[in-house]
This record gives structure tokens, C-alpha cells and sequence, in this order.
């Protein structure tokens, strides 16, 4: 999360920023959001997505889908016995909560 949060600092140009706070509500738009996921792509070696954003706006829920990634990654070059890089989109199957 506290990587998420830098990020969002930088490029929002805010002093603060809480884990529940929605990265539109702060001012984030579709230009900023190019530069966020952009920037977590290249901290992170995640492949997200804008989309990502819209579903996931908080600091929290973002850096929780990273953290998942992040698992799913590593799972899979383990058993591949190399580096895969993972989408969002791949781990997270639609349905009713």
C-alpha cells in the first residue's frame, strides 16, 4: 500500500493520501490514471490496466489486486520455471458476492 500511495502522491501532487481514499475523489482522471498504471507497471512488473483503476480506486483495493498479481506471477513461473507476467483480468472471475 505504501508504494500505491507514493505513486498516487507524485502524480496527484498530494501530501497525503489514506489506504480508503478513491483516486477520483482526489482529482485523478483518465490522463493521471495513464501515468499510475503506467508507473505500477514498471515498480511493480504487473500488467494492469485503466480499467483496473475504475474497479479498484483505492489505494487498498489496488494494492491488493497487485498483491495478487504479484502471487499469480510468481505461481505460474515457478511451475513454468521462468518470469510470466499477469493481467488483472486473469485473476478474478465475475459473480455475485
Amino acid at each position: 500500500e505504501r508504494e500505491v500511495a507514493n505513486i498516487w502522491q507524485k502524480v496527484l501532487n498530494l501530501s497525503q493520501i489514506g489506504a480508503n481514499d478513491n483516486f477520483f475523489e482526489l482529482g485523478g482522471h483518465s490522463l493521471l490514471a495513464s501515468q499510475v498504471i503506467s508507473r505500477l507497471r514498471d515498480v511493480f512488473s504487473v500488467e494492469l490496466s485503466l480499467h483496473s483503476l475504475l474497479e479498484y480506486p483505492t489505494v487498498a483495493s489496488l494494492a491488493q489486486t497487485i498483491e495478487v498479481l504479484n502471487v499469480a506471477k510468481n505461481t505460474k513461473a515457478a511451475s513454468k520455471g521462468g518470469t510470466v507476467m499477469t493481467t488483472a483480468s486473469e485473476n478474478y472471475e465475475e459473480g455475485e458476492l
